[in-house]
């Protein structure tokens, strides 16, 4: 079920990182080769990294992902999953409330139906209406960051389409300002930061879009010729790494609903769709055994936080030193003059 039609838009970085292509082959390898066949999509090799200084340090992945736009991508898997047996679509229809009921879930939408439902995964993004109604979240601005983005055309200076721009600015940290090319002259471009620090200082998001494109020196030059297409839209991300329930009584929660967006770079592609395939596992074995019960459905929230909370836990800790421009400005000199560090930054990031 979704509050939207498909193709449709979602606001996004669109970063798809190399976590995915791992996801699509454990579920079935033809999906993977489908998607590596997917003609409007980029690769994305590794980072060209920015720091407060001015310098910038290279560096690649071991394991490439792309950009899409989410409206490419998204309608990708929906198709796919649509047409799988037993799948019944409910589009252009919101939940306006959900309770659960002990023996099911009820839901009901804005245009009047009442549902009814043995299990829920709530896969409902920043705003999940499963985690406030059923799970009981609330927004820490301390655990969530806010963003903006926007596309633009004929942007000069992209020397490599592969490398994602990731632009470290001492004004404007913690948080970060990129690049993410869709082609050699096209990217979806933004800036995010904590939405704690954003409140503190009283940041309109899009102002300070606008700002850096129009006045930082590094980036001026390149988008003197550049025209945006569309307009600068708005995003909230619940990071990870902290422990919260992912479970309970005959629901499941995913992704951004789950809060498992990477602290230090805003990812949540990947962190998604790997929830997602677990959670899979978890529905099959509920209705095996019908126990639907929150303990014996709390194994999901073991299985994710074991592939997932190490990994979260210390980008966590890491976005809490990164708001230093000294600290950055010397790990990018480090990683100018020293491959071992070099590869060290690709990695954390």
């Amino acid at each position: 079920m979704d509050k939207s039609d498909f193709p449709r838009d979602k606001v996004c970085g669109d970063a798809i990182g190399g976590r995915v292509k791992r996801v699509l082959d454990q579920i079935d390898p033809t999906l993977l080769s489908e998607w590596e066949a997917f003609p409007r999509k980029n690769i994305s090799k590794g980072w060209k990294l920015v720091a407060p200084n001015g310098k910038e340090v290279s560096v690649y992945f071991s394991n490439s992902g792309y950009v899409a736009t989410r409206m490419d991508f998204d309608h990708f898997l929906f198709q796919k999953a649509s047409k799988s047996d037993g799948i019944e679509t409910i589009l252009n229809d919101r939940v306006s409330s959900i309770r659960n009921q002990g023996d099911k879930i009820e839901l009901q939408t804005e245009s009047g139906k009442t549902l009814c439902a043995k299990m829920v995964i709530g896969c409902d993004g920043a705003h999940s209406i499963v985690a406030k109604q059923l799970a009981g979240f609330k927004v820490n601005l301390k655990d969530y960051s806010g963003a903006v983005r926007t596309y633009y055309e004929h942007i000069s200076g992209i020397t490599d389409p592969n490398l994602i721009e990731i632009y470290l600015l001492k004004d404007y940290l913690p948080g970060y300002f990129w690049i993410f090319p869709l082609s050699p002259t096209s990217a979806n471009v933004g800036f995010g930061m904590l939405s704690e620090d954003i409140r503190k200082r009283k940041l309109d998001l899009k102002i300070a879009l606008k700002h850096i494109i129009h006045s930082n020196p590094m980036l001026k030059s390149r988008f003197e010729n550049a025209a945006m297409k569309g307009e600068i839209e708005g995003f909230g991300l619940p990071l990870g790494g902290k422990k919260r329930a992912l479970s309970g009584n005959r629901f499941l929660l995913c992704g951004d609903a789950a809060s498992l967006i990477d602290p230090l770079n805003g990812e949540g592609i990947g962190n998604a769709m790997l929830s997602g395939r677990i959670a899979a596992e978890h529905v099959i074995r509920a209705f095996q055994t019908s126990d639907f019960s929150a303990n014996n459905l709390h194994a999901y929230d073991l299985a994710v936080y074991k592939k997932l909370y190490p990994e979260l836990r210390k980008k966590w800790w890491m976005q809490k030193i990164f708001n230093r421009p000294w600290l950055i400005n010397r790990l990018v000199n480090l990683g100018i003059s020293n491959p071992g560090i070099k590869d060290w930054i690709g990695k954390k990031l």
